[in-house]
């Protein structure tokens, strides 16, 4: 790649499994630096010692102390929520939501128009969201940005401005950590965010606003969800392999999981509204050959929006949150054309009217499915059985919820 004036590089990225280790990740913390100053300071004081002494040590060397300083962050498995101007921490194994992580933007992004992800180390939170000085609300006069989140001192970064205008929906992290993807309306915008650099965006065309991104088991490729159809990217080449057309609408309750890959790679599944009347559906589509396989139809239940999906009970079912009828349409592999009925969210006794879109907008998994949880749109986390179809008490996070990325504790 070589440097333009404007300060943006040309070409892809490297591939997110390179590394140049000439320089320091961005996102190391203050403690790390430290950490790396007092091993220095060590070494050379060692090498001045033997230099004057012939080899014999005038005082004991101290014990080396520890390299990293305790996290902020709560243990275990955290799910980090993303709101219009915070991001909040829960306990996922208490049900505990931590104070919310301020964001530096400006202004009120329209509901569903960001999201987060995070590293695979649970190190840093990526949050993809529209910044409006003025403090206006709407993406008016206002940019897309990328703001990282250090999640060991549970502190926002200055924000990453991005190319393109439009909705920013979906984001996701690339293996190794280095590279995040970002969706900032019909533009893919790679990251660098070791050195902060912003590469050359992926342009979909006219009318694919992102809706959603997934990353497959092997990281090598990536699957978009636009209106009409899965955009396949080859993120090493920076560049779009195919689409696959898949005669869906997007359901108004926009989010980035509104599509996912099977565990081992081979199906891409993808939400939206067909036919004449809007039914809600999920289309699969053969991950090798970009073939439209079969269709699951939740027309029986009448007008649906599902506005996310995941894979639970260890890949052998799919759980949709349907937006219209607050409700998770439960759909097994086994019986994928004939979903059984919706299973009610239950009521949330909202504080905020009008801070969100007050129906289900995420849903979200563990890797084995056996755990999820609902965001609400409004500001509660509804944990999730899949097996038992059944629901736990909610969890209060920040206004206007809009999506919700799991990471272990840093």
């Amino acid at each position: 790649m070589s440097d333009r004036s404007d300060g943006r590089r040309t070409g892809f990225l490297p591939h997110a499994g390179t590394r140049d280790d000439s320089r320091a990740p961005a996102t190391w913390s203050r403690f790390e630096r430290r950490s790396t100053r007092r091993r220095l300071s060590r070494v050379l004081v060692l090498v001045v010692v033997a230099a004057t002494t012939g080899g014999c040590a005038l005082f004991a060397s101290p014990t080396p102390p520890p390299d990293r300083l305790p996290s902020l962050a709560p243990a275990g498995t955290i799910g980090y929520v993303a709101c219009p101007d915070a991001l909040t921490p829960v306990e996922l194994a208490t049900g505990v939501a931590e104070p919310p992580i301020p964001l530096p933007v400006a202004g009120t992004p329209a509901p569903g128009d960001f999201a987060v992800a995070t590293s695979s180390d649970g190190h840093t939170a990526y949050v993809v969201t529209t910044s409006v000085p003025g403090g206006a609300t709407g993406p008016a006069d206002g940019h897309n940005v990328l703001v990282p989140v250090n999640l060991v001192s549970q502190r926002a970064e200055r924000p990453i401005v991005l190319p393109g205008t439009g909705p920013a929906r979906a984001v996701l992290v690339l293996p190794g950590g280095r590279t995040v993807l970002a969706a900032s309306g019909d533009e893919v915008v790679p990251v660098d965010v070791a050195d902060r650099q912003v590469g050359t965006p992926i342009v979909l065309g006219h009318g694919r606003v992102v809706a959603g991104m997934a990353l497959d088991p092997a990281g090598t490729t990536v699957y978009v969800l636009v209106a009409g159809a899965v955009v396949v990217l080859d993120p090493a080449r920076g560049a779009i392999e195919r689409a696959v057309p898949t005669g869906l609408t997007l359901s108004s309750a926009f989010s980035p999981h509104g599509i996912v890959v099977s565990p081992n790679g081979s199906t891409v599944y993808v939400v939206g509204q067909g036919d004449a009347n809007y039914h809600g559906r999920v289309v699969s589509v053969t991950a090798a050959t970009g073939a439209v396989g079969p269709t699951a139809s939740f027309a029986t239940f009448g007008i649906t929006q599902p506005a996310a999906l995941a894979v639970v009970d260890g890949g052998s079912a799919l759980a949709v949150v349907d937006a219209a009828n607050n409700a998770v349409d439960p759909l097994p592999l086994t019986s994928f054309a004939s979903p059984p009925s919706p299973v009610a969210i239950p009521p949330q006794a909202g504080s905020a009217p009008g801070s969100g879109t007050q129906h289900p907008s995420d849903i979200v998994a563990t890797p084995g499915g056996g755990h999820a949880w609902i965001v609400d749109g409004f500001d509660s986390v509804v944990p999730y059985d899949p097996v038992t179809r059944t629901f736990s008490h909610p969890i209060t996070v920040c206004a206007g919820a809009s999506s919700m990325a799991l990471a272990p504790a840093p």
